[in-house]
């Protein structure tokens, strides 16, 4: 086993323990800034480790990366204080970096 597939699968495995964690921290709510942020950590982590375990299929790396790049959106459409015009620039990038990495990880 390769050290990139080990160093994924502890990825994956702490993405999802953030999430668990933040489920136990935080009431379950996709408006709560809070719980988002434990959400969106946990997506990413476990999208990263995904995309690192070589031997998964294609679809697994996609389904990862666009759950993290919904739950970076949603996150950001959560936080109250900045103006819904700076919300939806914000969803710019992060579409953009989950097209990228789609187009590199799909087979």
């Amino acid at each position: 086993m390769s050290i990139l597939k080990i160093t994924g699968i502890s990825f994956a495995v702490i993405g999802i323990l953030v999430l668990i964690w933040g489920t136990i921290l935080q009431p379950i709510s996709l408006s709560s800034s809070d719980f988002m942020l434990f959400a969106t950590g946990g997506l990413i982590l476990l999208a990263a480790g995904l995309c690192m375990i070589s031997t998964l299929p294609s679809i697994y790396r996609l389904a990862g990366i666009w759950l993290a790049a919904l739950a970076t959106m949603i996150y950001v459409y959560s936080l109250s204080d900045i103006d819904w015009i700076v919300k939806v620039i914000g969803f710019v990038p992060v579409l953009a970096v989950a097209i990228y990495l789609m187009s590199k990880f799909r087979k």
